[in-house]
């Protein structure tokens, strides 16, 4: 449903100089209409509504959860367990401790802009833009010097938006890593994670029963008179920032593997006369394939060409992303194909992400939105003869055209609303693309909410060597669950 505009308007400017400011009511400095998010000229209700909430209360901030993951290989970390085959050496490794710091955690959006996530100030794993991740379980467990309270999510608020990655150093900003641990706030006051003032924390603690090895990471070459001077700079930071893409918050867990950061690693050799493993001392070789696999370069503890190897990204168990194949018919030729990688006829679920203008828990009064990411779009990276599935043409356009939508159901990809039939968007070019689609419903509130609501979708290209696709319908129900987490929401 859309609204009858309430005063109709046209403005006569073929030929005019260009201006920096239309001041006419209705419109903004740009001369847009205010509130058409999609600039089809009208307004639909769910833009209005957005529009007058952000007006009122301000663009929506909404929950952010990532969910983070210590394993050794294809193995849980656990205190104490015999793992073997770790490194160039297959070395047995009987871990005893497993934490680290992050800080400065940003998403990525898709134009690969940096949009910091706002910590939840816990009073336990966070303080101000630093988390603590804890995977050990206490001396009680075979864990050392730690305790039995574990850490495995960062989480906080971010800009509604659609983000396609996370990023975030591993340690600590400079102006917290220097001070008294002693009288510092959670999670900062540990001194098992502490070396001095003047060196600062251990941004990284992994420890071993039989104390063969040690990887302790931090900060070196700090300018302090003393170790209880706070130095004003460092030459070897030591500090890697870690990208992860393609990261999906609501399926994707964070997996932090030892036996990745140790795989160019021998831990049964130690560099005579220091500290088994690596202490980040500048002068202990044992530390340059550790470092290297941080994407950290030895001794300057400064970021290099090398990528990282100790994070990387999973799905998770019991997600609810789903994704639709984009393949064509024959081999350089053929139609389109969209193969959904799961069960059309059964609904995608749209979480509850908020109400406008309603009261209590059921929104009496206002109107819900209800949202997900689903499905995503993403070329296939191996012809399938046996199914008549074959890769596209590299560089080929895949556009997204909306066949079929009913009312209250509006689609989001890359800023651009799909809101009616007809609507269409560029996916991107194969093999590069990972589209996902953000499905956003807005109904009215009071009750549970009830109904299946449809969208039709067909793929498209520019290049003669492809026809079009089958168009084909996916389902979406909603809910009054929340999103387990955060992937993208209502646009502003």
């Amino acid at each position: 449903m859309r609204l009858a505009p309430i005063v109709a308007l046209a403005i006569a400017l073929a030929g005019a100089p260009a201006v920096a400011h239309v001041d006419v009511p209705g419109l903004d400095e740009n001369g847009q209409c205010v509130g058409d998010a999609n600039l089809d000229g009208s307004v639909a209700i769910n833009e209005l509504i957005l529009a007058v909430n952000n007006a009122l209360g301000g663009c929506p901030r909404l929950p952010v959860t990532l969910n983070f993951r210590g394993v050794i290989g294809d193995k849980a970390f656990a205190c104490g367990t015999v793992f073997t085959g770790l490194g160039t050496g297959s070395s047995q490794f009987i871990p005893a401790d497993f934490r680290f710091y992050v800080s400065n955690v940003r998403l990525v959006t898709v134009e690969g802009d940096e949009v910091p996530i706002d910590l939840d100030q816990d009073g336990v794993w966070q303080y101000q833009n630093v988390a603590m991740l804890d995977f050990e379980t206490g001396p009680d467990n075979g864990c050392g010097e730690g305790n039995a309270p574990t850490n495995t999510t960062v989480h906080g608020t971010a800009p509604a938006g659609v983000y396609r990655g996370v990023k975030f150093d591993l340690g600590l900003p400079f102006a917290l890593d220097h001070a008294d641990a002693s009288v510092a706030p959670s999670p900062l006051n540990l001194s098992a994670m502490f070396w001095t003032w003047n060196d600062g924390y251990k941004f990284l603690r992994i420890d071993t029963v039989d104390d063969k090895f040690r990887f302790h990471l931090g900060s070196m070459g700090c300018n302090g008179s003393s170790a209880t001077s706070v130095p004003t700079s460092c030459s070897h930071p030591n500090l890697p920032t870690i990208t992860l893409m393609d990261f999906d918050a609501v399926d994707d867990v964070i997996v932090a593997d030892i036996a990745s950061l140790l795989s160019d690693s021998n831990i049964d050799v130690n560099q005579p006369n220091s500290a088994p493993g690596c202490q980040s001392d500048p002068d202990d070789q044992d530390c340059v394939p550790l470092f290297n696999n941080l994407g950290l370069s030895f001794p300057d503890g400064l970021p290099n060409s090398s990528p990282q190897k100790f994070f990387r990204v999973e799905s998770a168990s019991g997600g609810t992303h789903v994704e639709i194949d984009v393949a064509s018919s024959s081999a350089g030729g053929g139609h389109l194909i969209a193969d959904p990688q799961f069960d059309v006829t059964s609904p995608l679920e749209l979480f509850f992400a908020e109400c406008f203008g309603g009261t209590g828990d059921d929104c009496t009064g206002g109107m819900r939105l209800f949202t997900a990411a689903n499905p995503g779009f993403v070329p296939i990276d191996a012809s399938d003869p046996g199914q008549s599935l074959f890769t596209l043409a590299d560089g080929t356009p895949v556009t997204l055209t909306i066949t079929a939508l009913d009312a209250g159901l509006t689609l989001i990809f890359a800023n651009t609303m799909l809101d009616h039939v007809g609507a269409s968007v560029l996916l991107g070019q194969s093999p590069n693309f990972h589209a996902d689609i953000q499905a956003q419903l807005v109904l009215p509130g009071g009750g549970p909410p009830s109904g299946t609501f449809s969208a039709g979708y067909q793929l498209s290209t520019s290049s003669s060597q492809y026809q079009s696709s089958d168009p084909i319908r996916v389902k979406y129900v909603p809910s009054l669950d929340t999103a387990p987490s955060f992937r993208a929401n209502a646009p502003k």
